[in-house]
C-alpha cells in the first residue's frame, strides 16, 4: 500500500452521536420553554433545577441528564401528547434510558376526574378547584348554597377569587373584607411556586382590575402555613343568615386539584343543612 494511502473518509467537524442527541434534547427544551413564555430562570425554578443547569441542557453541554430531571422538565413545561413523546424520545436517544410515556398527564387526568366524582357524591355543599383556584366541579347543594350556577359561570370568570370579589356578588358575605383577606392570603400561599406561569400572571392582572382587590392583595401576605379550615358568615336570599366552616382536601403528594366542603358552623345552620338534606346519611347530591 502506498505511503500516500488515503484514510477512510471522515468529517472532522461532525459532532459525536452523543453531542448531536444532546443538541436535539436541548433544542426541544428551549423550543417548549419559549412557547410557554418562560425564561431559563423561571423554568429552572419550576423544575427545581439551577438556571446554569438549564442553560447547559439547552446548549447541549449536558450529555447525561437523569430520568428525574427529564420528568421534572416534562411537568414544568406541562407537555402532553405528541410534544411529550418528542421530548421523551430525544431523552432516550441521548441517554439510552426509556422514559415512561405520559405518566404525569395521566395522574392529572385521574385527579381531576376523581375530584369531580367525590364532589358529586358528597352530601354537603362542595366544589373542586384546580391549582389556580378555578372552579372545576361542583354539586347541587353548592349551587343552591351559593346561588351561582353553571349558566352564570359561563359568562363569568370561574376563579374563586373573581367570584368573591365580584361587586354584585360579594354582598352575600358578612363581613366581606375579612373573608376576602383570608382567601387572598391563602391563595398567595398555595400558588407561591406558580407565579412564573403565564396563566398565573394573566389571572393576577385580571384580579387586580377588580374593585378593592389591589388594595387587599397589597396588604395581605402569604403565611408560612395555613389553617385547615375557617369559619365565615353569609346571607342566603331564601335560607337567611348562615355560618359556614370550610374543610379542604388535597390529594396526597399533589396539589393540582383540591376539594372544598362547607359544613355548618353553628346550630342554626346545622338545622338548615338538615332541612335541605345536606348531611351525611341522606345520600349524595344528584
Amino acid at each position: 500500500m502506498s505511503a500516500h494511502s488515503i484514510a477512510p473518509h471522515t468529517r472532522p467537524n461532525s459532532p459525536a452521536p452523543e453531542q448531536a442527541s444532546a443538541g436535539e434534547f436541548g433544542r426541544l427544551i428551549a423550543q417548549f420553554r419559549q412557547r410557554r413564555g418562560l425564561s431559563q430562570g423561571q423554568l429552572a425554578h419550576a423544575a427545581r433545577l439551577s438556571r446554569t443547569y438549564v442553560y447547559h441542557l439547552e446548549s447541549g453541554q449536558r450529555l447525561a441528564p437523569s430520568a428525574r430531571v427529564a420528568r421534572a422538565l416534562l411537568r414544568a413545561l406541562e407537555l402532553h401528547g405528541e410534544d411529550r413523546r418528542r421530548l421523551a424520545a430525544a431523552f432516550t436517544r441521548l441517554t439510552g434510558q426509556p422514559l415512561e410515556e405520559e405518566p404525569e398527564g395521566q395522574e392529572l387526568f385521574d385527579q381531576r376526574e376523581l375530584a369531580a366524582l367525590l364532589v358529586h357524591n358528597t352530601a354537603f355543599p362542595a366544589h373542586s378547584l384546580d391549582r389556580l383556584w378555578n372552579l372545576a366541579a361542583w354539586n347541587a347543594p353548592s349551587v343552591e348554597l351559593f346561588e351561582i350556577d353553571a349558566e352564570t359561570l359561563e359568562t363569568h370568570s370561574r376563579n374563586l377569587l373573581a367570584v368573591v370579589f365580584d361587586p354584585a356578588y360579594r354582598a352575600h358575605f358578612r363581613p366581606w373584607e375579612g373573608l376576602a383577606r383570608r382567601l387572598v392570603a391563602d391563595f398567595k400561599h398555595f400558588t407561591r411556586s406558580l407565579t412564573y406561569l403565564p396563566e398565573y400572571r394573566e389571572l393576577w392582572r385580571s384580579l387586580r382590575a377588580l374593585p378593592d382587590f389591589k388594595r387587599i392583595a397589597d396588604s395581605s401576605d402569604a403565611g408560612m402555613t395555613t389553617a385547615p379550615s375557617f369559619v365565615f358568615q353569609m346571607r342566603h336570599s331564601r335560607l337567611g343568615p348562615l355560618t359556614l366552616r370550610t374543610t379542604a382536601t388535597v390529594f396526597s403528594g399533589a396539589s393540582d386539584y383540591s376539594i372544598v366542603t362547607y359544613l355548618p358552623g353553628d346550630q342554626q345552620t346545622l338545622a338548615v343543612f338538615a332541612a335541605n338534606g345536606w348531611q351525611v346519611g341522606d345520600g349524595a347530591a344528584e
